[in-house]
C-alpha cells in the first residue's frame, strides 16, 4: 500500500477515510453527493477523502471514486487504485 494515505473502512456506517499524515484542523467540500474532500485550515493542503455510502453507492462505481482520487492527490491511477482497493473487498 502507498504510505503516504491511511485508509480505514467503517462497515457499520459504510464510510471510506482516507488521510495524508498532516494532521490539524480541517474543512470538508462535498463535490458530488456522498464524496468530502477534506483540506487543512491553515493553507487549504487536501489531507483526505471521506466517501459516504461507499459499498452500497460507490462499489458499483470503484472506477470513479480512483478517478476522483487520482485526479484531487496528483496521483497515477494506479497508485490511486492501490490505495482505494484496501477497502474494496
Amino acid at each position: 500500500m502507498n504510505d503516504l494515505f491511511r485508509v480505514r473502512y467503517d462497515s457499520a456506517s459504510d464510510v471510506l477515510y482516507v488521510t495524508t499524515s498532516n494532521y490539524g484542523p480541517a474543512y470538508g467540500e462535498e463535490a458530488e453527493p456522498g464524496v468530502f474532500w477534506r483540506y487543512l485550515d491553515v493553507d487549504d493542503t487536501l489531507v483526505g477523502m471521506t466517501v459516504v455510502d461507499y459499498k452500497a453507492y460507490w462499489g458499483s462505481r470503484f472506477q470513479s471514486l480512483i478517478e476522483q482520487f487520482s485526479e484531487h492527490f496528483h496521483l497515477p491511477r494506479s497508485e490511486a487504485m492501490e490505495v482505494l482497493k484496501i477497502a474494496n473487498v
